[in-house]
């Protein structure tokens, strides 16, 4: 199954772009999904099609989904929601409503939607899969989450387990706060089990593609930017960038002359930052881009008689291996400088941080034995590479 998933700052038109895309697959003979990841789903208004939480038949070959968080919470975060209400009622003495709203966590959304995409990738229910992304920040939490399971179940999980069950019997009579019991511990261990995998999937470049859409406006530019970055040190395949209303010549004389020379001048930016990425335009449309006929309108502007399935760039972003006889860890890291990054080893891993997200790279036996020898840039790639310790000293 092919995955498109559509990223960038919130009203940017990322639910049209999905929609349309979605339409031009279903219309080229794929068996198509496109569903929504956004707490505020506006997918079934661009389709003009009441969805649910299961695919729902929009037309031939076509179907769509929006992700219900209160019926994903019972199937699958039953049991811990079940717990932290009962210690909020008992402690803290919240209603049971009010309690209900602090047992569903930020970034739930997220992990229920990988949870539906990895089901239907492992079934192979459709041919591609549209993924209508919330804003930036939830997409990058998305996308970041099973490296973040697999760090804490790891690192944390066993160990927490291990300590509980000989701490509850002695702390639970003693505090008005119940530890979790070991079917908690098991709820969180079968969701990890159900997530292991999506990140391999969600980072195969021959299998997933990000795609980044924003307007020509300086602030929608930056963060865009700022989003590229950052996917790439997660590791994961962008291979284009859309830029959608697009002032098209002829478009309200000279009134929006000004607004087309400043979008020209922004356009030039995006080309020369985010090279060499296929930009690939959007008209600004004449009237309210919803319902099909006219968000295929907006698919043949976009894609032109290309098929959006393909593939419109490859590049690993990280490699692992050796250059001139050292072993080297590269990642793509654009819009960035030294002055950004903070690079260090802790215990097996590769730390890396920009400004407020790390990210942590497993090394192989073979580096986590060195030490850093330098850190340097080499044109938009972050380059470390390693000594012997006894080198390094």
């Amino acid at each position: 199954m092919r995955i498109i998933l559509y990223t960038g700052k919130g009203g940017v038109g990322k639910t049209s772009i999905s929609s349309a895309t979605a339409i031009r697959c279903a219309d080229l003979g794929y068996k198509t999904l496109v569903m929504s990841t956004d707490a505020a789903h506006s997918l079934s208004d661009s389709l003009e099609f009441a969805l649910g939480d299961e695919p729902t038949e929009v037309g031939e070959k076509l179907f769509g989904l929006e992700i219900d968080v209160e019926e994903e919470l019972k199937k699958n975060w039953g049991r811990i929601q079940a717990f932290i209400k009962k210690n909020l009622v008992r402690t803290a003495g919240f209603t049971d409503v009010i309690a209900e709203e602090f047992a569903v966590f930020p970034g739930m959304e997220e992990l229920f939607s990988l949870l539906k995409l990895k089901h239907f990738y492992e079934t192979e229910a459709f041919d591609v899969a549209i993924v209508d992304c919330a804003p930036t920040a939830g997409t990058i939490r998305m996308l970041s989450f099973p490296d973040i399971a697999e760090w804490y179940m790891e690192k944390i999980f066993n160990v927490e387990r291990r300590i509980m069950k000989f701490v509850r019997p002695v702390v639970n009579p003693m505090v008005d706060v119940e530890l979790p019991a070991d079917d908690v511990f098991a709820n969180i261990e079968q969701l990890y089990g159900r997530l292991e995998g999506m990140k391999d999937i969600l980072s195969n470049e021959n299998t997933s593609s990000i795609r980044l859409v924003m307007n020509p406006e300086k602030m929608v530019i930056r963060e865009s930017q700022r989003a590229y970055a950052y996917l790439c040190l997660f590791g994961f395949p962008v291979d284009a960038a859309v830029v959608n209303r697009v002032f098209p010549d002829g478009l309200g004389g000279a009134h929006l002359e000004k607004w087309r020379s400043i979008q020209a001048g922004y356009m030039k930016e995006v080309e020369e930052a985010f090279g060499p990425l296929p930009i690939m335009p959007c008209h600004f449309q004449q009237e309210e881009v919803v319902g099909r006929r006219l968000l295929s309108e907006m698919a043949t502007n976009l894609f032109g008689d290309r098929d959006p399935t393909q593939i419109y760039r490859e590049e690993q972003p990280l490699s692992i291996g050796q250059n001139n006889g050292r072993y080297e860890v590269s990642l793509r890291l654009p819009f960035t400088t030294k002055d950004d990054v903070d690079v260090w080893i802790h215990a097996d891993e590769l730390v890396i941080r920009i400004r407020n997200y790390k990210r942590h790279i497993l090394l192989p036996r073979a580096l986590a034995t060195r030490d850093i020898g330098e850190a340097r840039f080499e044109g938009d790639r972050l380059c470390v590479r390693f000594v012997d310790k006894d080198e390094g000293d």
